[in-house]
């Protein structure tokens, strides 16, 4: 994930980063820069820790439909 710093950074391996620099940073290092305050928060947005989502519930599915398309020959047929 690419952020944006808001303070001088060292990453782990030495190089040191500028405030504004944008960084390539995986998850457990964006939590751990957060909590110091050191990423920039994008206009507009509010903290990371009360932004919640909205699901859309699961379509309900009917067990008589779920199988081959239409041009399919029937499951069950009978010879006489």
């Amino acid at each position: 994930m690419h952020v944006r710093l808001s303070a001088s950074w060292t990453d782990p391996r030495g190089t040191v980063w500028a405030v504004g620099d944008t960084v390539d940073v995986d998850a457990v290092t964006l939590a751990e820069l957060e909590e110091k305050g050191m990423v920039e928060q994008p206009a507009g947005s509010g903290s990371t820790e009360t932004t919640t989502t909205t699901t859309t519930p699961p379509k309900k599915t009917d067990p008589s439909k779920i199988g081959p398309g239409p041009s399919a020959p029937p499951a069950d047929t009978k010879s006489d």
